[in-house]
């Protein structure tokens, strides 16, 4: 995969992206790179080779709405890398990432389709999700796409939906699913295990003290979705080495940490040092919500009955 990032004024000359093929392409934000959006690459694969043309996926640096509605609360169930790596899995062959500013977000639908999908991008062939808009306004929609491409013998086909279970596959779907604490669903919609990725910082050692050590997960991008607070099984990456593991997220009420949430996961069958670390956790099975116990000991029986249940259940997947 070849990933182009274009310069965010917008003014780079056009000559500068003369060595882009022709391609056939699709565009949008991405966010999880869900079954829906591989279906929809799925879609792009077969048009591309009817038109014997190279993919290209079209995705944005951030989210629109942090640009459209800035002050707006968000949250992301991919970092910009994940999202990334995502693509890179799915065999495509071009990325672009487009830096989405207010410049853009202004851009009639029509500037855009000719100056930056056919004169820079090279799009001969655009596919669009089925409920996919773009330009000022989000006013216009495949059939006006149609009519603004067809001088610039680009070709525009609507892409099928997709359902799971009976549910849309969509982004806000599977965050609705996490903020609802249904992680089982969220996973089916993204048809991978949800993952959080953070740095380990030194903690209290209140878990070494209990019989079971953990290490205190810190998230650099403010914006990407942690789950309900809870009890996790986890599968957890360290240095390229995978581990099974139990993760908690919340406030600690037996300790009365306050407001401070806390994300804390013990891997199992595991003893070093891994302060200042990068640790990949997937997010395998939801155990139980967060509870307050009436003491350390009661604490520590609770902790000892999760890790055998979740013990238990990585052993039935073996």
């Amino acid at each position: 995969m070849v990933t182009i990032t274009i310069p965010n004024d917008y003014n780079t000359p056009i000559g500068n992206f003369k060595w882009i093929p022709e391609v056939a392409a699709t565009i949008g934000t991405f966010d999880g790179v869900h079954c829906g959006h591989r279906f929809l690459i799925d879609q792009l694969k077969e048009m591309a080779a009817e038109k014997q043309l190279p993919t290209m996926v079209i995705t944005f640096d951030v989210p629109p709405i942090s640009v459209v509605r800035p002050g707006t609360p968000y949250q992301k169930l991919t970092t910009p890398s994940e999202k990334l790596h995502r693509l890179e899995t799915e065999g495509v062959d071009y990325t672009v990432v487009l830096p989405f500013t207010p410049h853009l977000a202004a851009m009639e639908a029509e500037t855009f389709i000719t100056t930056i999908l056919h004169e820079r991008l090279h799009v001969r062939a655009l596919l669009v999700g089925y409920d996919h808009r773009f330009g000022h306004g989000r006013i216009a929609g495949a059939e006006e796409y149609k009519t603004i491409a067809r001088p610039l013998g680009m070709s525009v086909q609507k892409a099928l939906p997709t359902e799971i279970n009976g549910m849309p596959a969509s982004s806000s779907a599977i965050r609705q699913a996490l903020e609802q604490n249904d992680l089982a669903l969220a996973n089916r919609l993204l048809g991978y295990d949800y993952i959080l990725t953070g740095k380990v910082e030194h903690g209290f050692r209140i878990g070494r003290e209990l019989g079971f050590p953990t290490a205190n997960l810190t998230i650099a991008d403010r914006h990407k979705l942690v789950p309900c607070d809870g009890v996790y099984a986890v599968r957890a990456t360290v240095s390229g080495t995978q581990y099974n593991g139990m993760l908690y997220i919340g406030r600690r009420p037996t300790l009365n940490n306050g407001d401070q949430r806390t994300i804390e996961v013990n891997l199992f069958d595991f003893d070093q040092m891994i302060y200042g670390a990068q640790v990949r956790v997937e997010f395998v099975s939801f155990v139980r919500d967060d509870m307050k116990f009436d003491s350390m000991e009661a604490l520590r029986l609770q902790i000892q009955a999760d890790y055998e249940q979740i013990t238990a259940l990585f052993a039935t997947e073996q």
